[in-house]
């Protein structure tokens, strides 16, 4: 692996961070080019990327602290700012960039199911190419497997693994194209959000089985607690459905509405 990408002199820059910069940039992009076609100025979503990123980075550091090893790092508290090194959980920065996300847009005004359809996509675009920066960097690995897609992880063992890395990223990209091609053609509010956490917490639930789990709860309860995602999102779904908040309108002007 290639934890560091590259280096000048005494500056490195590491693959973990460099592709979770690129992860961010993409995504913010994309969705710039999504609201510019709504309206909405693009100072807007440079202000609401920097608080959720924020918000996310903050949330998957605690998540990853207190589900990987916590007494680690209350003997080395140092050791929670060490970004470069990896370990963030992404159920920790889902939930905090959703709660920063909501509370802004209340505040803004601006429809927050409507926004958060148009930033689904971008966010597993973004995942997706985090995801290159967790095989660079050799976390995030695979169980071990004798099939001919097994491959060696030096900073762990000799033994070939699966590359649940590339899994995550895979299934992000296909989860962003599927996303995309609901939101041509949304029917309701909320529509495209919720389908997203159907969609990953499925193909988590799968990845979990083969993913070496240094958790607590170990890779069938994390699978377990991504069919839960799955399911709320299932939930989350019908209940808009039957709502029928809006019907094919992605109207982005402030308003004083829920939804």
């Amino acid at each position: 692996m290639h934890p560091i990408l590259f280096q000048f002199g005494f500056l490195k820059v590491y693959s973990y961070g460099f592709f979770m910069a690129l992860a961010i940039l993409a995504g913010t992009l994309w969705l710039m080019h999504k609201v510019k076609r709504k309206g909405v100025a693009v100072q807007f979503v440079i202000d609401f990327v920097l608080l959720v990123t924020v918000a996310g980075i903050v949330g998957a550091r605690l998540a990853y602290i207190l589900l990987y090893d916590p007494g680690y790092y209350l003997s080395h508290p140092l050791q929670i700012f060490m970004l470069q090194q990896g370990g963030l959980a992404f159920y920790g920065a889902v939930l905090f960039c959703l709660v920063a996300a909501v509370i802004y847009l209340h505040t803004t005004r601006i429809p927050v199911l409507a926004f958060l359809d148009l930033a689904a996509p971008c966010l597993m675009l973004g995942y997706a190419i985090a995801r290159i920066g967790c095989f660079l960097n050799g976390c995030c690995y695979g169980i071990p497997t004798n099939l001919p897609i097994g491959m060696v992880f030096p900073v762990v063992d000799d033994l070939p693994r699966y590359p649940t890395q590339l899994f995550s990223m895979a299934a992000g990209l296909l989860i962003f194209a599927i996303l995309e091609g609901v939101s041509s053609r949304i029917r309701f509010r909320g529509q495209v959000v919720a389908l997203l956490f159907i969609l990953y917490g499925l193909t988590r639930s799968v990845i979990e089985l083969f993913r070496e789990n240094s958790t607590f709860w170990g890779g069938g309860v994390a699978s377990l607690a991504a069919l839960c995602v799955a399911l709320a999102g299932g939930v989350f779904y019908f209940y808009l459905a039957r709502k029928n908040i809006d019907p094919a309108s992605s109207d982005l002007h402030p308003d004083n509405s829920d939804a």
